[in-house]
C-alpha cells in the first residue's frame, strides 16, 4: 500500500512544485554545480558581432569544421580589377581568300585540249612512284605547266605577227635601197615604201597586243621573231615544213598527216595554259581531247591556302561592343578540327556587315586567319573568340565565393585579416563566367540600392565590393545560415516564466517579422 501511494502521490506533487517554482522537471534531479561545469565544458559556436550589421564572430574551431581554415590558412581570394578579356565567340566557316583565288580561262575558242600537265606521285594500284595527270589537291608553283591547247585563232593571230614581220623584212630592205639611189629613184616610190614600212609596224604592234592580252607568254612570241629571221634569211624554208612539201607535191613521211601536237611541225596554234602564284589546285574542268567552246568556263582555279577567309555570324546585341574595338583591338581567334584547342590561329577582323539578317538576327563579320602548315581548308567549321576588354566600374572574384538563392548574391567579406569577423554583403554581378564573376564596385545609386519588392521580401541592400576586399570561398551557405537564424531571433529573452508561456504561440511570427526588418534596413 506505501508503495502504491508513493507512485501515485509523488508525480503530481512534482509537477505543482516545478509549476510554482520555475525549475523544468529534468533540471530536479540535478545540481547547479553540474549545469556550470556542463556549460563550460560545451563548445563554442558562431555568433553575431554587436554594432556590426549582418556579421558574424567565428571561432578557429568552427573555421576549420566549415573548410574556411585549412593548414593554418584561410581559404579566401581578394578582389582584384579584371585581368582578362570577356570573350564573344562567334561561329562561322572558313572561304578561300577571294583576291587569291585564280579562275584560268581559255581566252580564246575553240580551243581542243592536247595534254594536261603530268605530275611525279605513287601510284595505289601499281604500288611504284608513275607519273599521273594533274587533279585536285595537287600544289603548283608560279609558271608551272597546267595544260596545253591548241587553238585556230591563235594559230592566226600568230601567222599575223608572223606575216608582219617577213613583210617589215622585206619592205625595209627595199627602202633601203631606194633610199641609197635616192636622186635615182622617183620621190613617190620613196614615200610609197615608207608608208609601206610604217603599214607593218602597226601590223605587228596589233599582232603582239592581241596575243599579249590572250596572256600568249613571251617565249612563244620570241620564237615567232626568230622564225620570221629563219624566213626572211632562206627563201626555201618554207618548202621544208609539211605544209611546203605537200605543196611542191612530195610524199611525207606520214603520209601526208600534219600533226598538230608537236612543236617543231606547227608551234604557231600551241598554247599553254600556266599556274599565275604558287597554290593549290582546287577545281580542275577538263580532259584530254576535250573541245573548249565557251571561253567563260573555269578549266582551273588555283588559290592561295596560306592565308584564308573567315565569314562569322554575330548577334546584333554584340555589335555595339565589336564597333567600339579599335585599331589592334580587333583581333580574333580562330578554333576548329586539326588546330590546337589550346591556342587557336590569330587574326584581324576587316569588316563588319551592315545589314542583319531579319531571321537569325546576326551579321556578317569577315576577316582573315594565316593558315600555317595548310592544315584548314575552305568550307570548316570555326569558333571566332574576339576578346572585349574588361569594363572600369567592375572587380573579379571566384565563382565560388558568390551565394545566389535566386533572389540576391551574397559574399562574406573579412574587413580585418586579423580578426575572425565575417560580414555578409549583397552584391551586382555584372558578368558571370566558367569560374569567376564581374561584381560593380562602384557606388551603386541609392533607387537601385532596394527596391520596395525586394525590401518587402527582406532582402540586403546592394552594395559595392572594392578592390583588396577578401571574401571567402568556403562555408558560405552554412554561414548564410546561422545568420539568418541567429539575426530571426528576439532581441531580449523574457525571465517571466509564465509570460514567456503566454506569448509562446506568436514566437514564430514574431521571428519571421524581426528577420525581414533587420535584413531589410541592414
Amino acid at each position: 500500500m506505501a508503495f502504491l501511494l508513493i507512485v501515485v502521490l509523488v508525480p503530481p506533487a512534482a509537477g505543482f512544485y516545478s509549476y510554482f517554482s520555475g525549475i523544468p522537471l529534468h533540471l530536479l534531479a540535478g545540481k547547479a554545480a553540474d549545469n556550470e561545469s556542463s556549460a563550460a565544458s560545451a563548445p563554442q559556436s558562431v555568433s553575431l558581432v554587436p554594432g556590426q550589421p549582418h556579421t558574424l564572430q567565428v571561432p578557429e574551431e568552427v573555421s576549420t569544421a566549415l573548410g574556411i581554415r585549412k593548414g593554418q590558412r584561410d581559404v579566401f581570394a581578394i578582389a582584384e580589377p579584371p585581368t582578362r578579356m570577356r570573350p564573344i565567340v562567334l561561329p562561322g566557316s572558313t572561304a578561300l581568300d577571294p583576291t587569291r583565288l585564280a579562275r584560268i580561262r581559255a581566252r580564246f575558242a575553240p580551243a581542243k585540249v592536247v595534254e594536261i600537265a603530268q605530275v611525279w606521285d605513287h601510284s595505289p594500284k601499281t604500288g611504284q612512284t608513275e607519273f599521273r595527270e594533274l587533279r585536285q589537291g595537287d600544289s603548283v608553283s608560279k609558271g608551272d605547266l597546267l595544260g596545253i591547247f591548241y587553238s585556230a585563232d591563235v594559230g592566226i593571230k600568230k601567222n599575223d605577227l608572223l606575216d608582219a614581220l617577213v613583210q617589215l623584212e622585206l619592205d625595209q630592205r627595199i627602202l633601203d635601197e631606194a633610199e641609197k639611189h635616192a636622186e635615182a629613184v622617183p620621190a613617190v616610190f620613196l614615200n610609197t615604201y615608207s608608208r609601206a614600212v610604217q603599214g607593218d609596224r602597226n601590223a605587228i604592234s596589233r599582232a603582239l597586243n592581241n596575243l599579249k592580252l590572250w596572256d600568249i607568254p613571251q617565249n612563244e612570241i620570241d620564237a615567232l621573231h626568230a622564225e620570221a629571221k629563219k624566213i626572211s634569211a632562206d627563201k626555201n624554208a618554207w618548202f621544208k615544213s609539211p605544209e611546203g612539201r605537200w605543196v611542191k607535191g612530195l610524199k611525207q613521211a606520214n603520209g601526208g598527216k600534219v600533226e598538230p601536237d608537236k612543236e617543231t611541225e606547227n608551234p604557231w596554234g600551241r598554247v599553254t595554259l600556266r599556274s599565275p602564284f604558287d597554290g593549290v589546285v582546287v577545281e580542275r574542268n577538263v580532259h584530254t581531247d576535250e573541245m573548249v567552246v565557251d571561253n567563260t568556263v573555269n578549266l582551273f582555279q588555283i588559290a592561295d591556302v596560306n592565308r584564308l577567309l573567315v565569314i562569322a555570324s554575330c548577334p546584333e546585341d554584340d555589335l555595339p561592343e565589336l564597333e567600339d574595338l579599335r585599331g589592334s583591338e580587333r583581333r580574333w581567334t580562330v578554333r576548329t578540327v586539326g588546330v590546337a584547342s589550346a591556342t587557336g590561329l590569330s587574326g584581324t577582323i576587316d569588316e563588319i556587315g551592315y545589314v542583319i539578317d531579319p531571321n537569325q538576327h546576326t551579321a556578317v563579320i569577315k576577316g582573315y586567319v594565316d593558315n600555317p602548315g595548310k592544315r584548314l581548308r575552305a568550307g570548316q567549321y570555326v569558333t571566332a573568340t574576339v576578346n572585349i576588354p574588361p569594363p572600369n566600374d567592375v572587380v573579379e572574384i571566384p565563382t565560388d565565393a558568390l551565394v545566389d538563392d535566386g533572389l540576391q548574391s551574397l559574399v562574406f567579406v573579412q574587413p580585418d585579416p586579423a580578426v575572425r569577423h565575417f560580414t555578409m554583403r549583397r552584391v551586382e554581378v555584372t558578368q558571370r563566367f566558367e569560374h569567376t564573376v564581374f561584381v560593380r564596385n562602384t557606388p551603386i545609386p541609392k533607387e537601385e540600392q532596394l527596391t520596395a519588392h525586394e525590401a518587402e521580401e527582406g532582402l540586403l541592400p546592394k552594395a559595392p565590393l572594392q578592390p583588396g576586399e577578401r571574401v571567402l570561398l568556403s562555408g558560405t551557405l552554412e554561414l548564410k545560415a546561422a545568420l539568418l537564424e541567429l539575426e530571426s531571433r528576439p532581441a531580449q529573452q523574457p525571465t517571466d516564466r509564465v509570460a514567456k508561456a503566454k506569448t509562446r504561440p506568436a514566437a514564430g511570427l514574431e521571428s519571421q517579422r524581426v528577420r525581414k526588418a533587420k535584413l531589410g534596413t541592414g
